[in-house]
């Protein structure tokens, strides 16, 4: 599939959402951290550890995208 001509208008608007949704992931890895920190069953700690990793794969998905799409 080429690649669509995006308006400027129309990519910062993207942006700033993903931005948003960015942030909202930050905060939910440190929250994350937090209750794997207090967590003393292994079985729960590893979820943990899983959620993490698919929040960090998540947000290296956003900023891809920001890059590549939104030119940021």
């Amino acid at each position: 599939m080429p690649d669509v001509r995006i308006d400027r208008r129309h990519k910062n608007i993207m942006r700033s959402q993903l931005e948003k949704v960015l942030e909202l992931q930050r905060e939910t890895e440190r929250i994350i951290d937090d209750f794997h920190k207090e967590t003393e069953v292994p079985e729960y700690q590893q979820f943990w550890q899983e959620l993490k990793q698919n929040n960090t794969e998540t947000m290296q998905k956003l900023s891809r995208f920001m890059v590549r799409k939104c030119n940021r």
